[in-house]
């Protein structure tokens, strides 16, 4: 439940947005994500989308909300407008657009065209200008030429210090062997605008049939990460990965390497929700390793 003070603050927040006192009608709990609260809020005349955790986590929001403008800048998916990233009190809240949702029925087309679109946009490196998160895990984007070294060190290797606790002495060996392996298994091309974090609970269809993105962990990679994740837990259409293929050519092997890169996620999930995700690791380490 909203506190009141805090609802004063957020009508405040709005009122300057529209330029006009705005009053909040009514709130709702919005369901789905495993980490923040989040509601819609009914302003006078307007809805909006607000996050909301804990003040521990003060700059997640902010580095979120770089993330949502860059893609925004990208000009591919529709991404919703950021209004406002800040604290109050003991927490920390991320303001931005209501979008409201398709009910029923996807646009696989639309949704591998803007994907092709979003990946076209490429830097002279591999990493971002800030380091953010990927959940609420620490995601290092310190900038390298090296697509190999950028992937072993910022993503497997610094997940794996972070859980060491959790991983066992014989996986963490695997993992040495597989970095050793990468520069044989890997393809490298140019780096790739990635959304990061692209499961199925990231994205959704507005009313025009237009795919939105949201929760993004973005940095500069290679495609095949957002492809990975996209896999690894379903929820796309097999008819997205055709088209995408279709629009922007993957190199051969890329459904082998998505194993690879299915290992990051994982990591992720060891460090935020424990050890029930090992057996999913050393099934991919077994297979790349021995």
């Amino acid at each position: 439940m909203l506190q009141s003070n805090f609802i004063k603050h957020l009508e405040q927040i709005c009122s300057r947005i529209e330029n006009k006192k705005v009053h909040l009608r009514a709130y709702e709990k919005i369901y789905g994500g495993d980490i923040n609260q989040s509601y819609r809020l009914a302003m006078s005349e307007t809805d909006y989308f607000i996050k909301i955790n804990t003040i521990n986590n003060k700059d997640m929001f902010d580095k979120e909300a770089i993330g949502l403008q860059i893609l925004i800048d990208s000009n591919s998916f529709v991404i919703p407008q950021v209004y406002q990233s800040g604290t109050f009190e003991n927490h920390s809240f991320l303001l931005m657009e209501y979008i409201e949702s398709l009910t029923a029925g996807s646009n696989p087309v639309n949704f591998a065209e803007n994907l092709a679109r979003l990946h076209q946009n490429s830097a002279d490196y591999y990493g971002l200008n800030t380091d953010n998160y990927i959940g609420e895990v620490p995601q290092i984007n310190t900038k390298s030429g090296n697509w190999i070294t950028f992937y072993t060190q910022n993503r497997l290797a610094y997940q794996v210090r972070l859980g060491q606790k959790l991983i066992p002495v014989q996986l963490q060996s695997r993992f040495e062997k597989l970095y050793h392996k990468l520069p044989e298994i890997l393809y490298t091309e140019k780096p790739s605008l990635l959304h990061g974090d692209l499961w199925n609970g990231n994205y959704f269809y507005n009313r025009q049939g237009q795919a939105v993105l949201f929760d993004p962990a973005v940095y500069y990679g290679h495609r095949e990460v957002d492809l990975a994740m996209m896999s690894l837990f379903g929820g796309f259409e097999k008819e997205i990965y055709y088209k995408y293929n279709e629009i922007f050519p993957l190199e051969s092997g890329w459904k082998e390497r998505l194993k690879i890169y299915q290992l990051y996620p994982l990591l992720v999930h060891v460090n935020l929700f424990g050890s029930s995700y090992l057996s999913a690791i050393e099934q991919i380490l077994r297979q790349f390793t021995e």
